[in-house]
Order: C-alpha cells, then structure tokens, then sequence
C-alpha cells in the first residue's frame, strides 16, 4: 500500500512541473487600434507583473519607441491627442484615449530627455525593465496614426506550490515501503529454517558409527545425505551432527588431504584469516541502508528548493505607503541626469566644431542661442570675408568638472557646468545650458572663461540639483535684474559709480582688462589724441539665469553690451577700423568715426540676503565678443 501511495504522489508532483505546469511567459496584446499620433505606456502598467519585458511593436513603415522619465514624455506629448496604454481586467493592453490638437507631431528621436531610442522599419523588438515613474512613448510615421500592435510578454515565476509536498510526501513513503519490505524478507529468512528429507531420527548405533568413522578421518559421502542405515537421508547443511546444542568432535577432525577443517586456522604467518561470513553479512547491511537513505536523503534535499515549490502565505492586503528614505526623494527631480548631459556636451562638441569649420548657421542653431548665437553669428560673417579672423572658442574638450542641473519638471530649464580643457593651459569654461521646452534640445546660452585664482561657491551634487529663483526674488542680496546693469555702470565709471560697493574689485580680471582704467588709458593714448572716445552699456534681450548654492545665494549668468563710439575732433581726422570692425562698418577709414559694439558675457557669485555685512557680488567667469560695427553717419 505504501509504495502505490508513493507512486500516486511521486506522479501527481512530477505532473505539477510538466503536464499542468504554468507557461513560461505572460503574454498581454494590444490589439486596438487608434488614430493617436502617440502610444504612452507607463512604468505602472509595464510593471504589473514581475521580471524584465520584452517588448514587440509592428506596424506599417518606421517603427519608434523611447524610454524617459514620465514627467518628460508627457511634457513632450503636452495637450496633444494621445492613447495610454493600460491593462484590463483580464491582464489585456487597452486603450485610453485623450483628445486634443490632431496637427503632424515632430519625431519622437533625437530628444535629449530620452533614456533608450529605439527605432526599426516594420518591427522593433527590445528588452527592458521599465520601472515607475518612467514611461515609453510609441511613434509611426510622423503625423500618422502610431502602431497599434504591441506585445509585451514578462517572464512568469511558474510557482507550483503542491510540487515540494508531493514529492517529499512521495519519497517519504517509498522509503516507508522500502523499509517494510526489508523487514518482511529478514523475518521471512529467519523463519524459514533447515529444509529436512528424514522421517525419523537416528539411532543411538548409527549414531556412534557416525562419530566412529569421524574419528578414523573418514570422509562423509559426497551427497551427505546417505547414512550407515539404510533408507535413512541426512540434511545436507549438517553432515555431522553430535547434538542439537553444540558443534560436532568433527569440527576438529583433519580431512584427508592434511589441511585442518577449521575456516579460523591461523595461516603461516601467524595471522588470523578474515572472516568472510562477517563480510558476507555486512554487505547486505549496507544495501538495505542505502535503499532507505536515498529517498531519505532526496526528501530532506527537496526542503531546500525555492519558494516557489511550496506554498506560502498570502500577501498582506494593507500596507504602509512608502516614505522618503532620502533628500533626493523630497525633492523635484533634477532637469537632467548625469548620462543625458554627457549625450548632450558631446553632440554639442560636435555640432559647434563642425559649425563653426563650415560656419554653417544653420547648424550651430541646433546646439547654441542666446547671446552666443548673436556672437558666433557676427564671427561668421566676419571670418567669411577674411580668413585672417580667428573664430570664437570652442566647446571645451576635457572632463566635466562641475555639474548643476535645475530642480525642475517644467520648463524652461537650465543646467550649468564647468568643463576643462585637454590643454591645461586653457582656462575652465562655464557652460550655461538651457531647454525652452520639452520638443526643443538643449542649447548653450553663455559660455565664460573662468578667472584665474576664483573660487567656484559650494553647490549640491548633480543627483540634487539646484532651484531657479526669478529675476524679482528676495532671497538674493541684491534683485537679480539690477546687477546687470549695475555692473556694466561700474565698467563706465569705476569707483565713482553709486553700485561700486556692490561689487568685489579683488581678483575681477573683467574690470582690469576693460574697466574704467582701461578706458582711460584709451582716451590718453596720443594716436587718439584728435578723436573722441565714449562708451555707453544697455541691456539685451536674454534673461539672466542663476541656479541656487549651498550657502543660499546664486550663481548667475547674465549679459549686456557696451558701446565703443569714436569720432574725430577736427575736420579731416580719419578714424581707423581694425580687423573685423572695418569689415563688419565696411570702411577702413571714416571721416566721420567708427561705432562698435561689443558683448559681454559674465557669471557672478551673489550672496544671499542674509550674508554678513560686507559680503560682496564677484565675479566668477567673463567672455567677450564683436557684435557689430557701423560708421557713425555724418
């Protein structure tokens, strides 16, 4: 009964892993179509179940998907009609529609919020463990309607919790029906006994012809079931038998050929032989416990299998909501992560060289704007009448040294980094980076030269990022849209301007290369001495942009122009124009003067409010560049 109990249980549990077992994949099909331009499907419904997904989109023509942060795929979708992809109640993809503005949508690739682009003619099949908080977005044809046929399959724990009971319970019993059975046959050999012809016991005379003919070395007949007496048969397994209590006197009896009887005779060397009864014995001994320890052993090995063997508990249904465990996550996201940035400095590299080698406005429009596009915009012009011009600096080729992006989920955004040169020689460059929206990349909007010996403020690390303040905020020491302008007056008058205190003079390599020093020096100059030189600042059109340190102030970057007006004092004085200048005002010799203007790109370290007494803005970083030239009508 035991061993057909195990066999019930050993197939019902190998049954639970092959012919009822559970597939290998969870497989949900969107078979919906939709007049959406875009697909969303969000990290909640790709992480309904456990595992990394496989993901197959097919469609007529080019096939698009991308992977990003949730927040950045729906900025880029905005108020756009769109489908979200969710699951049913039978774990099936369906559909939500939103409607909105059905004009042609740009392309999803090439964005610089995407963490994963993945693109195909007919079919895009990919792997991926999206997880909350990001979604993918799925693309056609630009314009057209998105592919509707997309699979996703997630790996299925196939948990089978009846196998482990099973199969132990059915290796517990065929030990138990091993067991039984060894014992039935030791008790069937114990009480089968000696197996005996003879109807009748012998003599006491045969008896002693028996022991008589022992004691001559008398050999037993060969059957040893012949007697003396005739008609009498003797049991082979005793020949010679004194008695039914002890050994035979012909157990000590020599046979014929001299050699003693006894199997325990010592041999020539004086040793006692084995004995291979024991050894007989023994063997079957150990076969018996290897037929019980092996299911034995193979129950207590199937404790050990995984969790999905066997069954367990069912989950809570009320759980705690998740908390904070970091500063990060009480904070907004930054605007940008580490690896995007690296993407977007080394296409921007490549951009602006290859623009600037070609002086191809149209391409470095890609990657600049701002006040250095109005710069580079200017040099190429320039460098298009003369090669003799050299053009702006370049993106810096060395290591980002320091990174801020802006804690943010809305737009705009800006992002700031300090970025060496292979060529130690060369001043860090500050980059100012800044996205106007979510369809837009980002672009470099200032780009400053550090100063030598100024020290960059405190600022958190990329994963924290840094909040944006406006233009208006009282947090800073002095209104953001003021020191603009209130610096470029320092440049015009020096220590006499009413904002010099605003401003640390240690160590502001802008005002000694073109302050009112400078300037004055200019004026003195005795090749000047019949002409008129004035300069005049005025604001542009860019907003500055600051990002918040440590200490509670701001780095901010902001430009402005000044204006070089020089004009003869006597009639038939000509003023000279240099280099880009002439080129730029078209004459190289006007009588009645030269007017050039120039930008000025600055980052200053304001304090905060509440600073102590005497802390000062300073300047960190300058760049600057011709941005026009005229002759001063007459």
């Amino acid at each position: 009964m035991s061993l057909v109990i195990s066999l019930v249980l050993l197939g019902l549990g190998i049954g639970q892993r092959t012919i009822w077992a559970p597939p290998e994949t969870i497989v949900s099909q969107l078979e919906q179509t939709t007049d959406a331009q875009i697909i969303v499907v969000p990290g909640e419904t790709m992480n309904q179940h456990d595992g990394r997904q496989t993901v197959t989109i097919s469609g007529d023509g080019p096939v698009t998907a991308v992977v990003g942060r949730e927040h950045d795929v729906l900025g880029w979708v905005g108020e756009d009609e769109h489908a979200l992809a969710v699951l049913d109640d039978e774990g099936q993809l369906t559909l939500e529609s939103f409607s909105g503005p059905d004009e042609p949508l740009p392309a999803l690739i090439g964005n610089d919020m995407w963490i994963e682009e993945h693109t195909g003619d007919g079919e895009v099949q990919f792997e991926i463990d999206l997880p909350v908080g990001f979604s993918m977005a799925i693309q056609g044809e630009p314009g057209t309607a998105a592919p509707a046929d997309v699979r996703v399959e997630w790996p299925f724990d196939a948990k089978t919790p009846l196998f482990g009971p099973l199969i132990t319970a059915g290796l517990i019993f065929l030990a138990l029906a091993l067991l039984l059975f060894l014992l039935a046959l030791r008790r069937h050999r114990r009480r089968r006994g000696p197996q005996r012809r003879s109807h009748r016991d012998l003599s006491r005379a045969e008896r002693r012809s028996l022991r008589r003919d022992a004691r001559d070395g008398l050999a037993l007949p060969e059957s040893g079931a012949q007697g003396a007496v005739a008609g009498t048969t003797v049991d082979t397994e005793q020949p010679a038998i004194a008695g039914a209590d002890g050994p035979s006197e012909a157990s000590s009896a020599e046979l014929p050929s001299g050699e003693p009887s006894s199997p325990s005779a010592p041999t020539p060397d004086g040793e006692q032989p084995t004995s291979g009864k024991a050894e007989r014995r023994a063997a079957p001994t150990r076969r018996r416990f290897g037929l019980i320890a092996l299911p034995v052993l193979a129950s207590i090995a199937l404790t050990g299998c995984g969790p999905q063997y066997w069954p367990s508990p069912a989950p809570s249904e009320t759980s705690a909501a998740p908390t904070p465990t970091s500063l990060e996550e009480t904070l907004p996201q930054v605007a940008i992560t580490e690896s995007q940035f690296e993407r977007v400095l080394a296409d921007t590299r490549e951009s602006v060289a290859q623009a600037d080698a070609d002086r191809d406005f149209r391409l470095i429009e890609r990657r600049v704007a701002g006040p250095m596009l109005e710069a580079r915009r200017t040099n190429y012009a320039i460098r298009g009448q003369s090669d003799e011009i050299a053009a702006l600096p370049g993106i810096p080729d060395g290591d980002v040294q320091l990174l801020l992006p802006q804690q943010t989920e809305s737009w705009p955004r800006t992002v700031m980094a300090v970025v060496a040169w292979e060529d130690t020689a060369q001043a860090q460059s500050t980059l100012v980076f800044e996205q106007p929206d979510p369809r837009q990349p980002y672009r470099v909007v200032y780009q400053t030269s550090l100063a030598s010996g100024v020290q960059v403020p405190a600022v958190a690390s990329p994963t924290i990022g840094a909040a944006s303040l406006p233009d208006n905020t009282p947090l800073l020491q002095r209104p953001a849209r003021e020191i603009t302008m209130a610096y470029a007056d320092v440049l015009l008058r020096g220590d006499d301007s009413e904002y010099a205190s605003w401003f640390r003079e240690e160590g502001d390599a802008l005002r000694e290369q073109f302050g009112k020093a400078w300037k004055d020096e200019q004026r003195a100059d005795p090749d000047l001495e019949l002409t008129e030189l004035d300069w005049s600042a005025n604001d542009d059109e860019q907003s500055p942009l600051m990002l918040v340190t440590n200490e509670g102030g701001a780095l901010l970057a902001t430009s402005f122009t000044e204006t070089q007006r020089i004009t003869p004092t006597e009639e038939g004085v000509e003023v000279s124009a240099q280099d880009g200048a002439a080129i730029l005002a078209g004459v190289e010799q006007s009588e009645t003067g030269i007017e050039q203007t120039y930008q000025l790109q600055v980052l200053f370290a304001v304090p905060p409010a509440d600073a102590p007494e005497g802390a000062q803005i300073q300047v960190i970083g300058y760049g600057q560049a011709l941005l026009s030239a005229d002759e001063v009508e007459g």
